[in-house]
């Protein structure tokens, strides 16, 4: 069985002799047609953040990333009923294995669903990242009117934006906040208002230019009602971190939702926690019918995922794919498990 690989921190390497798993009960064996490469496998690549929570090691001991992916039903365990071999499905696993030819994937809502036809396996491989977006929205419910920033415009930020225009939610000002400028201005053409890069200036104070600064009991702010916190920390992030801006920029009793990773402590000041009470929401996952509805949006067309699949890989080139993800100019990197004949076409 084909695989990756990852051994240490800026190590990742392909494997042509892992030995392919089997299904339990209640288990399903799915053949991968492609995989996504996810923010927190980046996490992972630069310093081994949530390392035991990312690979699938095979007996070999080779340590699988990979969680979020689309393919084929190659095999049923025990018990399993109402899913037959062959079938499509995007499926989303706990522990990794999707960088694989084949991977386990428990029978539950949650991590197992049909895919509808007509859509390409790349494009449902991203549908885990959009879920996770629609419960974001869901959690913060930002309004008609209201003045909304994401923190960080990769695919999961993307998605956030994309689910606040597909359900029909018209926000005064949505403002995606990143250090790139291709994914500020991939935002812009999913439907943000406005569009600001992080290493132009103080961010505060570039909100407070597109909303205005106020002042009143509880502080300051940017007058933000909602704030999407999509970047996290990572170590090397120049200026505050995102939710100490959040912090600053949201009215009182606003909302913030924490998405992004965090690698490692980080000192923020948390004053304004006190003075503006807001609700600061943590998000991690979707519901199983936002898993569904995130597959209805692409095959209806509210959403448009093949805009942001910015790079194709096919499983042999993992580094090179890892290497593409780190770059500014990426968005969305897919690794392609699929025949080189059917890559052309890639919807199944």
């Amino acid at each position: 069985m084909r695989s990756a690989d990852f051994t240490r921190p800026g190590e990742i390497h392909f494997r042509n002799d892992a030995t392919p798993p089997h299904p339990g009960p209640g288990e399903v064996l799915v053949a991968v047609k492609a995989c996504g490469i996810c923010g927190s496998d980046l996490h992972m690549f630069r310093d081994n953040s949530y390392r035991d929570k990312l690979v699938r090691e095979t007996p070999e001991g080779y340590a699988v990333p990979g969680h979020e992916f689309a393919g084929t039903i190659a095999a049923l365990g025990a018990g399993v009923e109402d899913w037959t071999v062959g079938e499509r499905v995007v499926g989303v696993t706990g522990m990794g294995g999707g960088m694989a030819d084949f991977v386990v994937v428990p029978v539950n809502p949650w991590q197992l669903t049909r895919m509808p036809e007509g859509l390409s396996f790349e494009e449902a491989a991203t549908t885990e990242p959009l879920a996770d977006g629609l419960q974001m929205v869901r959690k913060g419910a930002p309004a008609d009117g209201e003045n909304v920033v994401i923190f960080g415009v990769g695919i999961i930020g993307l998605g956030v934006i994309q689910a606040i225009r597909a359900r029909g939610i018209s926000p005064s000002r949505v403002i995606a906040v990143d250090v790139h400028d291709v994914r500020l201005a991939k935002a812009l053409e999913v439907g943000a208002t406005h569009a600001i890069n992080a290493k132009d200036g103080d961010v505060f104070e570039l909100i407070g230019d597109i909303c205005g600064i106020s002042e009143t009991y509880a502080g300051i702010s940017a007058n933000v009602d909602v704030v999407f916190d999509c970047a996290g920390y990572i170590r090397h992030m120049q200026g505050p971190p995102p939710l100490e801006t959040a912090l600053k920029a949201v009215i009182p009793n606003g909302r913030i939702v924490c998405f992004g990773g965090f690698e490692g402590r980080m000192e923020i000041d948390m004053s304004p926690l006190i003075e503006k009470q807001p609700t600061i929401l943590g998000s991690n996952g979707y519901a199983p019918e936002e898993l569904v509805e995130a597959l209805e949006l692409m095959i209806g067309g509210q959403v448009d995922r093949k805009t942001l699949l910015s790079h194709g890989f096919p499983i042999e080139k993992v580094a090179e794919a890892f290497s593409a993800q780190m770059q500014p100019e990426a968005v969305k990197v897919i690794l392609n498990f699929q025949a080189l004949a059917d890559r052309s076409g890639s919807s199944g």
